[in-house]
């Protein structure tokens, strides 16, 4: 086993934290949630594109990492091709799929009745190709002038696979669905597709569902920051990747540390809405804008996300407590972590090391809330948040919050919002 192939099968077990148990990927988790984290990670280790997708040839998600519309609608039509071309071979056997363009893509199909999906990871190159290589096959195909113009400058960002690397790549989407180190072999096959005149316009108005996808996410990790909820913050955002290498082609590492630093600024708004005061604000921005800069490695970088996240939401946790005691400053930090479980007063009580009764007082004297109700409106403006996703019954997000009553879920809820859950949803879910 090379040692490329090992540092992958490192840094995919890192990426995963180790959520997918038992060498079998549908234990006690929905399966297309624990596919979608296969693919997250595989795109995180790798720096490819990855993708879910139905026998239909449906996309189920895609990581997005290229902004680059028009490449994106030249690679749809290679979907069902390369999807009917997987699903003819066995398990252990991934499809190395090229395409009219020359750009290649990994390929692994679930064979099983209750797994009829593709994991397809790409584009890549093997090779590096000159222009005057890629204008002659751009004109081979047919390609129209008004497109070749940005196929030309997508291809500059296209990362570059040697074999070697591909086929350490393939062991490892094997291992990630499987979690066996299987006798992997990689087979090849090159688009019969010809016709490029239908492209439809529906498919650019998809990726620009993908863009709003990404501004939905980004708002959503927005709030659970602004609330001093950095684990929930750090949920969202690792549902999905963004790689913006071609806005400074040729160095990787200043694209990415300008990424961090403009996710920076959009972390100073999310706690400025939360009250913070500015001086506190500036201060930990400019903290982090100088820990970015000193960044010398883009495996260095990558890591910056949590910590900024991490640094943020314990701001908003420190400032909205400013003026209370230590023992109410650290039962609200207990609480907050804790708002999905059942909570008792004493077992709060014992982490702060005081007594229930004076807990109690001293809790409703600083806050000027009982215990109960100070948990309450916490856990609504979660269920809040969740609910606008439109993704689960009001139920399941009222267990989901510590709620183990629906009853009372909504008697509380419409106490603080003067609407029903059901009602909220209706109104300010995000429409798909």
């Amino acid at each position: 086993m090379n040692g490329f192939f090992v540092s992958f099968q490192r840094r995919i077990v890192y990426a995963k934290h180790s959520k997918v148990r038992g060498g079998v990927i549908l234990e006690n988790r929905n399966v297309e949630d624990e596919l979608i984290e296969v693919c997250t990670s595989l795109g995180k280790v790798s720096g490819l594109e990855f993708s879910l997708l139905t026998k239909e040839a449906k996309t189920l998600f895609r990581l997005v990492l290229r902004k680059d519309t028009t490449l994106f609608k030249y690679r749809q039509q290679y979907k069902s091709d390369m999807v009917i071309s997987t699903f003819s071979r066995k398990a252990e056997e991934v499809l190395v799929y090229k395409d009219n363009l020359g750009l290649q893509y990994l390929a692994v199909g679930l064979f099983s009745e209750h797994l009829p999906y593709v994991v397809v990871g790409g584009p890549f190159l093997n090779a590096h190709v000159s222009k005057e290589e890629l204008l002659d096959l751009l004109e081979e195909n047919g390609i129209p002038m008004q497109d070749q113009k940005f196929l030309l400058e997508a291809y500059r960002t296209i990362k570059i696979l040697n074999q070697e690397e591909y086929q350490s790549l393939a062991k490892i989407m094997v291992w990630s669905l499987t979690k066996k180190n299987l006798d992997v072999r990689v087979y090849y096959h090159r688009s019969r597709i010809t016709d490029f005149k239908n492209i439809r316009p529906r498919e650019i108005e998809e990726t620009f569902t993908l863009i709003d996808e990404r501004y939905r996410i980004q708002n959503k990790m927005m709030y659970y920051v602004s609330i001093g909820d950095g684990e929930a913050a750090k949920k969202i955002m690792s549902k999905t990747v963004y790689d913006f290498s071609y806005r400074v082609p040729g160095d990787p590492l200043r694209a990415l540390k300008n990424l961090y630093l403009t996710f920076n600024t959009i972390l100073r708004i999310a706690v400025e809405r939360a009250g913070v005061p500015p001086i506190s604000i500036h201060q930990l921005s400019d903290n982090m804008a100088i820990y970015i800069e000193r960044m010398q490695s883009i495996e260095m970088v990558q890591e910056v996300s949590d910590r900024l996240i991490d640094e943020y939401a314990a701001l908003v946790q420190r400032m909205t407590t400013v003026g209370y005691s230590r023992h109410i400053q650290n039962a609200i930090h207990y609480l907050e972590a804790h708002l999905e479980d059942k909570i008792h007063l004493q077992d709060v009580a014992d982490h702060v090391h005081i007594s229930a009764s004076h807990l109690s007082r001293q809790f409703r004297k600083e806050t000027r809330l009982s215990m109960t109700a100070f948990i309450n409106k916490r856990r609504v403006d979660r269920a809040k948040a969740l609910l606008s996703e439109n993704q689960e019954s009001v139920t399941a997000i009222a267990l989901s919050c510590g709620f183990e009553n629906l009853n009372y879920f909504s008697k509380i809820f419409r106490e603080q919002t003067g609407m029903t859950p059901l009602n909220y949803q209706k109104q300010h879910k995000i429409q798909e």
